[in-house]
Order: C-alpha cells, then structure tokens, then sequence
C-alpha cells in the first residue's frame, strides 16, 4: 500500500476601505491536510480542517478503499525540494499604517470617485510527501490592493475596478499605484470618444479571452470529440507567437505551489499547453492520462478530501514586447476593463458586450470609449488575429502580463 501526505495552510489578513478609510481588519487562517491511500489500483482519501490527526485519517483513507474508486499509483520517487519565499511583501505591524496612507493619497488623487475596496496580505505555505521518500515544501507571501470605485454622482453599486499582486512594495510602487489610480480617474471624467466600426486590436487580461477554451484543453472533453481541438494534439493550432502554460511559478504565481495536487513538478514550474502555436498537452492527471494513455500533464488539483481532477492555478504567456508602445507604437488600442457577460458559441465565436473601455494611444491610456460589443473568432484571436504579449499592462504598478488580439468593435 501506497501514501500520500499533504497539509496546505493559508493565512489572510484583509484590511476593508470604505469611502476612502480603513473600517475593518480581518484575519483568517485555514490548514487543510489530506492522506491519500492506493492498493490494488485503487483509491481511498481522506481530509481534515485544522489540526490533522494523522492516524486518524489514515485508518479513514484505508476505510475509503471499499468504495472501489479506480486510480493508478504512480508516485514520484526520492525527489527532494522547497522554495521557500517567506518575507511578506509588506510586514504585518506596517499593514494598517500603508493602507491607511495608500487610500488616502488614492481618495485625493481620485476627488469625483467614491473609493472602496481592500488590501490583503496573503502567506500560503504546505508540503506533499509520500511513501516513496519525495518530500516538497513551499511558501509564498504576496500583497494584493484591490479598489471597486464609483462616480459619487451615480447610483451604481460600481463603476470601475483597479487590482494589483506587487512582489515588493515601497514609495516608488505606492506612487505608480496612485498614479493609475489618477489616470483611471481622470480617462472616467474625461470626454467620451466613438471608435467606428473596424477591427482593432484589442487588451485584454490573457484569462478573459483563454478562460473560454481552457476546457477544451481538459481530456475528457478532448477524448469525448466535444473540444474545438480534438484530434489535434502536436499539430500547430495558433499563432507562432503564442505560448501559454499552466503558472506554478512562484515569480509569476504567487497563490501557487510549485508542484501538483499529486506530487509532480513541471519544467520551470510550467506546464506548457500551447508551444509556439503548437497543441503541446492535454490536461489530465494521473488517471486520466493512464485512462486516455496521454502525457503526463502535471496539472492536477484536488480538494482536501476529494480525488485528484485538474486545476489552472494560473496562466503564463510568453511575452513578445516589453510593453505596450514597442508592441503597437502610435497605433490606437482599445484597452477592455469590464465587460457585461459575454460567450463563446461551439463555433468558437466569441461575443463581449463591453461596459468600459479606454483608448490606448502609445502604450497609454488616452481616453474613455463610448460603450460597444467586441467579437471575433478564438481561432482567429489567437492565430492570424494574435498581435503579442505584453510584459506591461495600461497601468504601471499591475506586474502582470496583458495578451493582444484584433477584434471586431460594434456601436451600439
């Protein structure tokens, strides 16, 4: 018989802003700890909140066995590894003080906008062993400033939204925060400009447009026939230009283990997807690839008492530009911040109806756009359509990547 051991702590301290002040501070910790048992190839699993009796919920895992759920024991074995990043980005005693300070300078920058929001400070740490000696640990810390702001003068519960993840945090990067802050501000007030009709390129977080095939990449929708790409694994599907991974990296993906639910690490901590345009894995976990005889994928996610399935903690794009303005120079842009719904039909098109948008003119945010629907097919957003990826977003302080593509833009 075969173990799994797994323990993943978080601990969350989130600091409310209402109309431009701290109100609340609120701490939360959570420890979840599962055991995994397999024999005869099958499963049994058992998890706990809180503090684990080990012996407890191995005897339950073992009990779990009579179930007969099916899953191959595929273990690594002997590997050995942390990455511990165990500084918080701001420290605890400071946290009240910068809050305080941020949201005051962003309330004076921002006059006609009611300002609400958070910051958290979040520390998430665990470990994964198992019976064939591989011991994994990891910690991260990050800091993420969250504001839902709105018109004073309108009656919506929101009007606009700025976040961002720092790795480090000082006066230079409060600064850059208040500035965007500014900037957002000033593009809301500002005259609305009317785009015509025409296809333009288009900013969007790599999610928004990603987020609507990821579950075609899943295997069982791949094996099924019922994914837009099935048949197509190793042929070139995309772009050339367009990489996309799995981020278990912790320089880009601060939430996130390094290794899988079950154990397995990828190269450089992504798992790679799409490779140079290139249907590279389909995801799966241990099951399934042995199910669908599949590559490995290594994007396995569980609950804490529940089965192995898969999880997209974060993606990675390879960037293409530094920034914007390298990417596009003076050509008009339109940067996409919040749209109403949307969806992606069998036929892959898809359809945004978008509620704020700003023009873009040098890798900066010149002005605000009248409202319009964005669509295009996501075969043609990521291929022909696909302008790059940018290691800069609109706005400074947001240390995250932006994807590009042509779009069709409608009035009205």
């Amino acid at each position: 018989m075969q173990k799994e051991y797994l323990v993943n702590v978080s601990n969350e301290i989130t600091l409310n802003v209402t109309d431009g002040k701290v109100d609340s501070y609120r701490v939360k910790d959570e420890t979840q700890s599962t055991v995994r048992v397999y024999d005869n190839d099958k499963i049994g699993v058992a998890g706990a909140l809180g503090d684990a009796d080990w012996t407890a919920l191995e005897k339950q895992a073992k009990e779990k066995l009579n179930d007969g759920i099916p899953y191959p024991c595929k273990l690594n074995k002997g590997v050995k590894k942390s990455v511990i990043r165990d500084k918080a980005v701001v420290a605890e005693q400071d946290l009240i003080r910068t809050t305080k300070r941020l949201a005051k300078k962003v309330a004076n920058a921002c006059p006609r906008f009611l300002i609400n929001g958070k910051t958290q400070a979040i520390r998430r740490k665990g470990s994964y062993k198992n019976s064939q000696d591989t011991d994994l640990a990891y910690e991260n810390n990050s800091f993420t400033v969250f504001f839902q702001v709105k018109d004073k003068d309108s009656s919506n519960i929101a009007d606009a939204y700025y976040q961002t993840n720092v790795s480090t945090y000082g006066k230079i990067t409060e600064n850059k925060i208040v500035n965007d802050m500014k900037t957002l501000h000033d593009a809301f007030f500002g005259e609305k400009v009317t785009l015509p009709d025409g296809k333009y390129p288009v900013i969007v977080a790599p999610y928004d447009v990603l987020g609507n095939v990821v579950k075609d990449f899943i295997a069982e929708y791949y094996i099924s026939g019922g994914s837009l790409f099935s048949g197509k694994l190793g042929e070139k599907i995309f772009n050339e230009n367009l990489s996309v991974c799995i981020d278990r990296n912790p320089k880009t993906n601060r939430a996130a283990a390094f290794y899988d639910s079950e154990g397995e690490i990828a190269k450089d901590y992504r798992a790679p997807i799409i490779e140079n345009g290139t249907f590279k894995n389909v995801l799966n976990n241990k099951n399934t690839s042995t199910m669908f005889n599949l590559p490995l994928s290594k994007t396995s996610a569980a609950p804490y008492d529940g089965v192995p399935s898969i999880g997209v903690p974060g993606l990675y794009l390879k960037r293409t530009a530094p920034d914007l303005k390298t990417m596009l120079g003076a050509e008009k842009a339109v940067y996409i911040a919040i749209t109403s719904g949307g969806d992606m039909t069998t036929e892959g098109v898809v359809g945004m109806p978008v509620q704020l948008a700003f023009l873009v003119e040098n890798g900066k945010i010149t002005a605000r756009l009248t409202d319009f629907s964005a669509s295009g097919n996501i075969k043609e957003m990521l291929g022909e359509d696909f302008v790059g990826v940018s290691a800069k977003d609109v706005f400074d302080a947001v240390d995250s990547e932006v994807l590009v593509t042509k779009m069709n833009v409608i009035n009205g």
